[in-house]
């Protein structure tokens, strides 16, 4: 029994480090955390990130600009209708030469969601037809 409650006492503080340190945040120059969330389906607009980012470019009135900069290598990225917005990566690839075509259209992507410092991105993206 005397060495029953020391282990007890042990494994008690290793499972409050553990919840603590889900809890806290990230430090000042520390890392964050990497969120997984598993596989996603997902459905919302073509973009490309440059011109989004940079002026909120978006919609069919952008279509064909948006077209060339996916076309030309530009990030491009997928947004949903309640306004999140995913980076699209294929896997170990980009998908610019096949999103290119679907510039400011609903899509429907299935993959792998992460997020790193508040930058969603869905990884392994494959187009749903």
């Amino acid at each position: 029994m005397k060495k029953l409650i020391p282990l007890l006492f042990a494994l008690g503080g290793l499972a409050v480090w553990a919840l603590a340190e889900e809890a806290m945040p990230a430090m000042p120059g520390m890392p964050a955390k990497k969120a997984t969330g598993g596989d996603v389906i997902v459905k919302g607009e073509v973009l490309d990130m440059a011109c989004y980012l940079d002026h909120g470019a978006q919609g069919a009135g952008h279509a064909g600009c948006a077209a060339k900069c996916i076309s030309s290598g530009l990030p491009v990225g997928l947004k949903t209708a309640d306004g999140t917005v995913y980076l699209l990566i294929g896997e170990h690839k980009p998908l610019n030469d096949q999103l290119a075509a679907y510039a400011a259209k609903t899509v429907t992507i299935h993959g792998k969601l992460v997020e790193r410092d508040g930058i969603k991105l869905i990884e392994n993206a494959e187009l749903q037809m």
